[in-house]
C-alpha cells in the first residue's frame, strides 16, 4: 500500500467488495511495522480490538448497513485523547500506563461513523513545545513538528490514512505543513474537547489530518456539528495578505520565493490578491496568546509539577512558571481582549469578501531539536478561525513548504472548498515519496 493512499478510494473499495475492512487493518499494520522503526509515530497499535471492530463493520457492511462514507476506514488518535482501554500518555513518563476509563466523545463520534481506531499517536509532552521522538518522514533528521507529531507522520508515511490532532497555539497545522499533508482547524467549540488533556481550554481546539482534500473533507462532514449554521460561502477568487507576514524577518527565503512564485501562479488563473493589515496587531495578539497560554497551563498542571517535577522537560516547565508568574488582572484583561478580538475579526473578515491566504510557517522542518515556532499559527488558535493548510511545493533538500487558508467562524465548507479550488488550479509537483 503507497504513501497518501485515499480514504475516499479506500472507502469505494470497501463499498463494492474489492476489499474488507479487516484486509485494510492488516494492510496498514503493515505498513506501520515497515516504518515505525524509522518514523516513531505511535506510542500504541491496538492491532486485537481493530481487527474486531473490522470483522464487526464488515458484517455490517455485508448485510448493506453502512454506518457512514468512512466506515471501515482506520484512523489514528493524538495521545492526549482518551480512547477507553488505552493509554492516555500524553507524552509523559508517569502517566504512561494511565488506561482511559471511558472513550472521549469525539472518539464515540468516530466510533459511530464506523472508523476504526487503530492506536494512539505520539505527542509532544503534555501537548507544548517539548520535542518528541517523532521524525519527519520526509527528513528523519528534521522535526514533525509539533505537537501533534505522530498524527502527521503516521498520515504523511501512509501508516494510516487520516488521524486526529489537537491545537493551542499551531500544533495541527504546524506539523501538516512540515509532514505535506493536509489538515484542518475548525472554529473554536466545533468539535468537542471534553476527554482531552487541556492545554488552556480558551484556546484549545481539535484538528483533522489527512493525505488529500477529498478525505479531509469527508472527515470533517462526518464529524461538524449539524446545529451550527455553516458561514456562506464567499464568492468569487479573492485572497488576502498580511504584509505582517510577508515582512518577517524570520521569514525564510525559501518560504518568501515559494510564496511569491505561488501568488503568480494563482494570479494567472483568475485570483485577485488584495493586501491589508489586521485591524488588531498581531503583537497585541500573540502577547494575549501567550499570557493565557501560560496561565490556563500553571493552572492545570501546577500541583502535579509540584509533586512531579522529574516529569516535566524544559518548555512545559518554563511555561508553568510563566504562568505563575502573572498577576490575576493580566489574565483578566487577556480574556476581555480575547473576547473582543474574535468579535472585531469576524466581522472585519466577513466583509472583507475573501480569504486570508499566508505561509503556514517560517519555513520547511527545521531540525529535531524543535519542533519549530508557532508565532505564524497562534493568531488563529487565538482568535479561534477555522484554518485549512496544504503544501505548494518542496525545498531542495527535499522537505514540504505550505500554506494556510483562513477564513470566518464556521465557514470550513467553503474554506475547504476554496483550498481545494486553489490546489486544483495550482498543483503541485511532489518528490519522491516519504521514507
Amino acid at each position: 500500500m503507497p504513501p497518501f493512499h485515499s480514504a475516499t478510494i479506500i472507502a469505494d473499495q470497501l463499498r463494492q467488495g474489492q476489499v474488507t475492512a479487516r484486509q485494510l487493518v492488516e494492510q496498514f499494520l503493515q505498513r506501520i511495522q515497515e516504518k515505525e522503526g524509522r518514523i516513531r509515530a505511535w506510542t500504541v497499535v491496538d492491532a486485537e480490538r481493530a481487527f474486531w471492530d473490522a470483522e464487526q463493520l464488515d458484517r455490517e457492511g455485508q448485510e448493506g448497513s453502512w454506518r457512514s462514507p468512512l466506515h471501515g476506514i482506520p484512523i489514528g488518535i493524538k495521545d492526549i485523547i482518551d480512547v477507553f482501554d488505552l493509554p492516555t500518555g500524553c507524552g509523559s513518563h508517569l502517566w504512561a500506563q494511565s488506561y482511559a476509563r471511558e472513550d472521549a466523545p469525539l472518539i464515540r463520534q468516530l466510533r459511530r461513523a464506523g472508523l476504526i481506531i487503530l492506536g494512539k499517536t505520539v505527542t509532544t509532552p503534555y501537548a507544548y513545545l517539548d520535542p518528541s521522538q517523532t521524525r519527519n518522514p520526509w527528513h528523519e533528521e528534521h522535526t514533525p513538528g509539533g505537537s501533534s507529531s505522530g498524527s502527521a507522520a503516521a498520515v504523511a508515511s501512509g501508516m494510516v490514512p487520516l488521524a486526529v490532532g489537537t491545537q493551542t497555539g499551531g500544533s495541527v497545522i504546524r506539523p501538516a505543513a512540515y509532514c505535506g499533508i493536509y489538515a484542518l482547524k475548525p472554529t473554536y467549540g466545533q468539535l468537542s474537547t471534553q476527554g482531552i488533556l487541556p492545554l488552556a481550554p480558551s484556546l484549545d481546539h481539535v484538528g483533522l489530518m489527512a493525505a488529500n482534500f477529498n478525505d479531509l473533507h469527508i472527515l470533517w462532514t462526518t464529524l461538524r456539528s449539524p446545529l451550527v449554521a455553516a458561514h456562506p460561502a464567499t464568492t468569487g477568487k479573492r485572497l488576502i495578505s498580511l504584509p505582517e507576514y510577508l515582512q518577517d524577518p524570520r521569514l525564510e527565503p525559501v518560504m518568501h520565493r515559494a510564496f511569491l512564485r505561488w501568488q503568480q501562479s494563482t494570479t494567472a488563473q483568475g485570483w485577485q490578491w488584495y493586501e491589508t493589515t489586521l485591524p488588531i496587531p498581531l503583537a497585541e495578539i500573540r502577547r494575549n496568546h501567550a499570557i493565557i497560554l501560560a496561565v490556563e497551563a500553571a493552572a492545570f498542571h501546577n500541583r502535579r509539577w509540584h509533586r512531579h517535577p522529574e516529569d516535566y522537560p524544559p518548555r512545559i516547565t518554563q511555561l508553568i512558571r510563566d504562568g505563575l508568574s502573572h498577576p490575576a488582572c493580566r489574565y483578566h484583561e487577556a480574556r476581555n481582549h480575547l473576547r473582543v478580538a474574535r468579535r472585531i475579526i469576524k466581522n472585519w473578515l466577513s466583509a472583507s469578501g475573501g480569504w486570508l491566504a499566508l505561509p503556514a510557517t517560517y519555513g520547511p522542518a527545521p531540525s529535531r531539536e524543535t519542533t519549530g515556532d508557532p508565532a505564524f499559527q497562534s493568531p488563529w488558535s487565538y482568535l479561534g478561525l477555522p484554518v485549512v493548510t496544504f503544501p505548494i511545493t518542496w525545498s531542495e533538500e527535499g522537505l514540504p513548504v505550505s500554506v494556510q487558508l483562513v477564513g470566518p467562524p464556521f465557514s470550513e465548507e467553503a474554506l475547504l472548498s476554496t483550498a481545494k479550488q486553489l490546489n486544483n488550479d495550482v498543483p503541485r509537483t511532489s518528490p519522491a515519496l516519504p521514507l
